[in-house]
């Protein structure tokens, strides 16, 4: 296979050759989705955005997709009745996640305060998630502590 890199430029009668060193290029980068071929076209790796604005917009996007995903995961763990609180965990590792993805890819390519606002988001999250594993493990250990109520032998 060959190993082609193009440059899409927004200026069709441009007639100068433009050399990119892209290892050093800074910018967003993603991967399209899997399973997207289409016959006749060039096939895609890595799609990277140097143009701030549209990263940032790119980059929000993403995160407001993969937080609203987070609130329906949430959603259902909420509406469940699970008493191992298995749920909660599994949620808890999920808001992780998604904090440690903001930190680390999202936050150079967003503004200070969309960042700030997603984090505080999250700790909503997180904090009522918490809330709700306490009080399941208060609940489960008020039922242990109420049938050792019997005469021990």
């Amino acid at each position: 296979m060959v190993n082609q890199k193009y440059f899409v430029v927004k200026e069709k009668n441009n007639k100068t050759i433009t050399y990119f060193e892209y290892d050093k290029m800074e910018g967003y980068d993603f991967s399209p989705k899997k399973g997207m071929t289409i016959a006749d076209a060039i096939h895609v790796n890595k799609i990277v955005i140097i143009n701030p604005s549209l990263a940032q917009k790119v980059a929000k996007k993403k995160l407001d997709l993969k937080f609203r995903k987070l609130l329906q995961l949430l959603n259902i763990i909420f509406e469940t009745d699970d008493d191992s609180g298995m749920a909660y965990h599994e949620g808890l590792n999920e808001i992780n996640k998604l904090r440690t993805e903001l930190l680390n890819k999202y936050r150079k390519h967003l503004e200070a305060e969309e960042a700030d606002l997603m984090n505080k988001k999250i700790d909503i999250l997180e904090q009522e998630l918490k809330t709700r594993l306490y009080y399941l493990q208060l609940s489960c250990q008020n039922d242990y502590v109420n049938g050792l109520d019997g005469k021990a032998r």
